[in-house]
Order: structure tokens, then C-alpha cells, then sequence
């Protein structure tokens, strides 16, 4: 593994967070581009900054948190999806003892998970469908549509936790675990 000098640790950049603040709701000003995002999270001092071509699981954090319009990610989330394997892996280069990413391999993955973003009214939309439709078939006894709304909303991209989060359990006044989703309506997605 070749390791590269560490050249400090890069400050938080208060003034830099504000100048490009998070991705706000539809209706607002476009998303920036991915890779402007990225020349973002790389900006700085030479000196406090990792290789060229390379990022740290802090910048990725960053981006990240620009391209979904969370306030702020943290690094240890980076680390943990890495290790997860739910992003690349990390290059065989060290900064320091910090792990390296290579730019263009996050920059591909970071407009992936753009184009699988789902904005936060849409699924609070969704959600309340899923909450009418559910207690429709409480009501009936008739679960078919409740499934068929779940597969629709799992195909539009809202994760199991979104789901559960609007449904409740089949007879109980709870919402389930992501798992009991994953079980229950796993054969119909």
C-alpha cells in the first residue's frame, strides 16, 4: 500500500458551507452538477488538501450531503457505507493514515445516487398514500392494494424504513421494522 505524506488535517470551512448551501426542495433552483460539487469538496489550500485526484471520506461526506440536500453528513457514514460496500472502495493510496478515494470513481457514483435521489415532498406525498391506502385496507380486510401501492412505492425508489415509517403493523397501532417490510412484501416487489 503506498502511503502519501499527511499534510494536516483540513478545517471546517464555515464560510465555504454557507457560499454553496445544501439541494433544496423541487420548485427551487436546480441541483448543481456533480462534478462542481466535487471540485467543491476538493477546494482549499494545497497544503491542507489530499492529492490531486484523490478525496477523503470527509469531502465525500460533503458532496453527499449537497447532492441529497441533507444539512450535513458525517464522515463516519463514508467510512461505514465503504465498509458496507455501498460505495467504491477506497484506493490502495493513504493520506496520512486517512483512507483515499479516487475523484472520478465517487464523482460516477455520487451522479448515480443523484439520479436515484428521491426529493423529500415526494416521498412525504407518497407516504400519506401509502397511510390512506393502509388504513383502507384495515378497514376491508383486503390487502391487494396496499401491496400493489408498497411495490409502486419501492419502484419510485423510498427505501423499506420510508415505508414503514407510513404503514402500521397488520394488527397493532405500531409502524413496523424495515425488516417486517422486507418480509412481509418482499414476494411482491
Amino acid at each position: 500500500m503506498t502511503r502519501i505524506p499527511d499534510r494536516g488535517v483540513p478545517p471546517i470551512d464555515r464560510a465555504r458551507e454557507a457560499e454553496n448551501p445544501p439541494i433544496r426542495e423541487p420548485g427551487l433552483p436546480d441541483a448543481p452538477d456533480v462534478a462542481q460539487v466535487v471540485a467543491d469538496a476538493t477546494r482549499g489550500s494545497r497544503a491542507q488538501q489530499p492529492p490531486e485526484g484523490y478525496m477523503t471520506a470527509e469531502m465525500i461526506a460533503s458532496a453527499l450531503a449537497r447532492v441529497t440536500g441533507k444539512r450535513a453528513i458525517p464522515a463516519s457514514t463514508i467510512r461505514g457505507m465503504a465498509s458496507r460496500e455501498q460505495l467504491p472502495a477506497p484506493s490502495e493510496h493513504k493520506w496520512g493514515r486517512r483512507n483515499l478515494w479516487a475523484t472520478d470513481e465517487i464523482e460516477r457514483w455520487l451522479r448515480e445516487r443523484e439520479s436515484r435521489h428521491v426529493p423529500r415532498a415526494t416521498v412525504r406525498q407518497i407516504q400519506r398514500r401509502l397511510t390512506a391506502i393502509d388504513e383502507q385496507s384495515r378497514a376491508s380486510g383486503n390487502d391487494a392494494r396496499l401491496k400493489q401501492a408498497v411495490r409502486s412505492a419501492y419502484r419510485r425508489g423510498l427505501s423499506f424504513q420510508q415505508i414503514a415509517d407510513a404503514i402500521l403493523v397488520k394488527r397493532g397501532d405500531r409502524h413496523p421494522s424495515r425488516e417486517a417490510v422486507r418480509l412481509r412484501f418482499g414476494p411482491y416487489l
